[in-house]
């Protein structure tokens, strides 16, 4: 019984732990809605939330860029993308308020976490953010065709373009 009951507290810190992050930002959507001053901390919720949510997303894009884009799976991985925007419902909120930030606004540890998530697809970075990248590439072939290859420069989907 002593047992049960160390069971049953250790779940229930589990869930408090586990609800307090979604609880900081559904206090920051408030305030968001309500035109309230957003302080660095509150900055610092929307960044880890939406990081979060990028990272998970990025998982899933990254399979999807090896597949064909008629694929089922690809269509399968895109649905579980939707599902994973659903799940971070205030992902869209968030990334506005991010993208209109200025770096005095988020503070500097923010202004690096943003940089650092800035280069994720699903990562939406304000104009400020420094995106690292080759300076030499120019962009990247997204799709090769199957057949017209007359005017393509290089060969391989995926590959960067210099």
């Amino acid at each position: 019984m002593k047992m049960l009951k160390l069971i049953a507290a250790i779940v229930a810190c589990f869930m408090m732990v586990g609800c307090g992050g979604s609880d900081d930002a559904s206090k920051v959507a408030s305030k968001i809605q309500n035109g309230e001053q957003l302080t660095e901390k509150d900055y610092t919720v929307m960044v880890d939330y939406c990081g979060k949510y990028a990272e998970e997303a990025q998982k899933l894009q990254d399979q999807i860029n090896i597949l064909t884009p008629t694929s089922e799976e690809a269509g399968k991985l895109t649905d579980k993308i939707a599902a994973l925007t659903d799940k971070y419902s205030y992902v869209n909120e968030f990334f506005g308020k991010i993208s209109t930030s200025t770096p005095e606004e988020v503070g500097t540890a923010n202004a690096d976490k943003i940089n650092r998530l800035a280069p994720l697809t699903w990562f939406s970075a304000p104009d400020w953010a420094d995106v690292t990248s080759d300076s030499d590439v120019v962009g990247d072939i997204v799709e090769m065709p199957a057949e017209d290859t007359a005017g393509v420069i290089a060969a391989g989907d995926g590959e960067e373009v210099k």
